[in-house]
């Protein structure tokens, strides 16, 4: 009976350590819009076992479905992070959302962010100034 509590309690502590994962605190977190670009900035103040953070994107081009667009590694807690979007263009989305996901070094991904923008793509920006341009 004794073993079999000790057995019980040492499953226990192994599936805890297998399940657990460090941490991440966000000090700051902003998406801009720069020209045709948008440059996402983040701080961290706790990034504890991180390997890396995953950058995805959605729009109603990819099928309402985040994608990857950019993986940073870790650099440790107190460091910023940024990131130039400049493909957007190819979107016709007036809507762009982002999402910020953290890569423990025991390979557990956690979404830490997202963030949604309204925009209208280059695309559209360069035909308005061109139809303007022709008509002045």
């Amino acid at each position: 009976m004794k073993r079999l509590l000790i057995y019980g309690c040492l499953l226990v502590v192994l599936t805890g350590a297998m399940w657990s994962f460090g941490q991440v605190r966000l000090a700051a977190f902003e998406i801009r819009n720069e020209g045709s670009d948008f440059i996402i900035t983040w701080s961290t103040e706790i990034e504890e076992d991180v390997r890396a953070f995953e950058i995805q994107r959605r729009t109603t081009s990819s099928n309402d479905q985040f994608v990857k667009i950019h993986t940073i590694s870790g650099q440790g807690p107190g460091q910023s992070y940024s990131y130039r979007d400049s493909q957007v263009f190819k979107s016709s989305s007036d809507r762009l959302d982002y999402r910020l996901d953290v890569v423990y070094e025991n390979g557990v991904r956690e979404a830490i962010r997202d963030e949604s923008m309204n925009f209208t793509s280059t695309a559209v920006r360069r035909t308005w100034g061109s139809l303007k341009a022709m008509f002045q």
